[in-house]
């Protein structure tokens, strides 16, 4: 039996045909292609689960419903504003913890991420002569591994920004350039923090390249463009099995990465609704291995934003007014969030895929069984997850593959 799916403007079609007569041999076990851990911490969890979710207040803010395409990093953006939050106290804190979701009696730090495919990096800059509190710098250390650094941001702010993004830049292999723009580091910078993510996995099955032909894709306003389209071939042995699932008006497919560290994951349509409903971990445990004749776009998408307005209207303004209490970071200078830089790589091809996410905090002086067929040929979501872990570490939302 073979089960062909197409996304119209219908909606879902399933075309089912028999393949032959009588009852089908049992399907061999096939090895698992699963999205999400299976077996973690209740602490790593709930880390994993706030992740979750402030990834997708992030995907669905309406300060960022103007771009086409946007791809976001939960997991650099979470880990960023957490460490400089180790240093909030009081109403300022407490909104911080809202935001990002992070349940009481949970301390953060950074999940035990698998660094084959991955490099996490957390960087701190701090003024020339600014006495930062040894609690501080010690969760810093011990809970997210952070270096430690000097800048001088009175006298030179520019060229601290230069190292800054020249640090970042080497840090995601020079995906990420410039994470801080001209002008966002200024005499009253005290504290920069950074995250910065990058990962490059091959397939656990590549694409084969001469399969790749341009077909049509409809973004949401109906119109169509022509994009190129990669298939994959028809499962032999030794088998690598995708992972699929379904539920209401949506499907999910799941590609694994070589060595089942790391996983890519689609979501067509790309309406966020079900991932709301459910969360984006309920969402992928549903997944299971089958055998997928997937037709899927090559696509490279870039995005490049300064978080502060949408943190702002998540809920928490305090940690970006005169009135912000980060007397946990120093007792010298009344400090204040003056931006959250976040940028974004990712490039999906036959090969498999390489990404970036760098999130940077400029802290400043107050005052300052079956075959099915998928046909990915409408937007789209994707979220790329540590298999170990489960935390989202990539995800987007893909209107128009040829957008960059």
């Amino acid at each position: 039996m073979a089960v062909s799916t197409r996304l119209s403007a219908l909606g879902l079609i399933l075309l089912v045909t028999a393949c032959g007569a009588g009852a089908e041999a049992p399907a061999e076990p096939l090895p698992p292609a699963i999205p999400v851990a299976q077996q973690v911490s209740a602490d790593v969890a709930e880390l994993v689960a706030a992740m979750d979710t402030f990834g997708l207040d992030l995907l669905t803010s309406p300060t960022l419903a103007d771009k086409p395409n946007l791809v976001l990093s939960p997991a650099s953006a979470s880990l960023a504003l957490q460490m400089v939050g180790a240093g909030a106290s009081g109403e300022t804190a407490a909104q911080m913890k809202k935001v990002l979701h992070l349940p009481e009696g949970v301390q953060p730090r950074m999940p035990a991420f698998d660094l084959t495919d991955l490099k996490v990096a957390n960087t701190v800059w701090a003024q020339q002569g600014l006495v930062l509190k040894p609690g501080f710098t010690g969760t810093l250390r011990d809970q997210f591994g952070a270096a430690m650094n000097e800048a001088d941001f009175k006298t030179d702010w520019d060229g601290a920004r230069a190292r800054i993004n020249k640090t970042v830049e080497d840090q995601t292999a020079g995906k990420i350039p410039d994470l801080f723009p001209a002008k966002s580091i200024t005499p009253l910078t005290r504290v920069v923090l950074t995250n910065a993510l990058y990962l490059k996995a091959a397939w656990a099955r590549e694409f084969p390249r001469d399969k790749t032909k341009n077909e049509p894709f409809t973004r949401s306003d109906g119109s169509t463009v022509s994009v190129p389209m990669m298939r994959n071939e028809p499962f032999k042995e030794p088998k690598a099995p995708l992972g699929y699932a379904e539920g209401p008006g949506y499907q999910v497919v799941t590609l694994p990465y070589r060595g089942g560290k790391l996983a890519f994951t689609v979501i067509i349509p790309s309406s966020t609704e079900a991932l709301r409903a459910k969360g984006i971990a309920t969402v992928l445990s549903e997944v299971q291995p089958a055998d997928v004749q997937l037709a899927m776009p090559k696509f490279t998408v870039r995005s490049a934003m300064d978080l502060k307005k949408t943190l702002e209207t998540a809920g928490m303004p305090l940690a970006f007014s005169s009135a912000a209490d980060f007397s946990g970071i120093t007792q010298q200078e009344p400090l204040r969030l003056d931006s959250v830089q976040h940028k974004t790589f990712v490039q999906v091809d036959e090969e498999g895929t390489e990404a970036a996410a760098a999130t940077g905090v400029d802290v400043q002086v107050v005052s300052a069984p079956v075959v099915r067929t998928v046909t990915v040929d409408r937007p789209f979501i994707f979220v790329i997850t540590d298999t170990a872990t489960g935390a989202p570490l990539f995800l987007g939302r893909v209107n128009d593959p040829t957008a960059g």
